[in-house]
């Protein structure tokens, strides 16, 4: 019985080791990231939402519903990034959500490519 619970103790302690690590893993990252934060890419940053919001915009019938995989990919970004333009969108009052419709997902986090899981 003894044995049985320090293996789990080691079980679990190798788990919260892996689990620190990948944090730290992606602490290191966010900082990289947070220093191409210059105030020339947040503009062209906005530009693009800009430009991303008027092809949503242009092309949706308002009222309507948008297929957010299906669009998502006939513009070239991922379903969360269209939900996140969709939500700046109405943040300006350039449209109004009015419904969301969900569904039981993958089990993964698909934002997040292969490259960046160091698969």
């Amino acid at each position: 019985m003894k044995e049985k619970d320090e293996l789990q103790e080691k079980s679990i302690a190798e788990e919260c080791a892996k689990a620190a690590a990948r944090l730290l893993e992606s602490v290191s990252r966010t900082a990289q990231l947070s220093s191409l934060a210059t105030p020339q890419m947040q503009e062209m940053f906005g530009e693009w939402l800009d430009i991303i919001g008027r092809q949503i915009t242009r092309e949706q019938e308002l009222p309507g519903n948008i297929d957010i995989t299906a669009r998502a990919e006939e513009i070239g970004i991922s379903g969360s990034t269209l939900l996140g333009v969709l939500l700046h969108l109405h943040r300006q009052g350039t449209i109004s959500i009015t419904d969301v419709g969900v569904e039981k997902g993958s089990g993964r986090n698909e934002d997040i490519c292969s490259c960046m899981k160091g698969e």
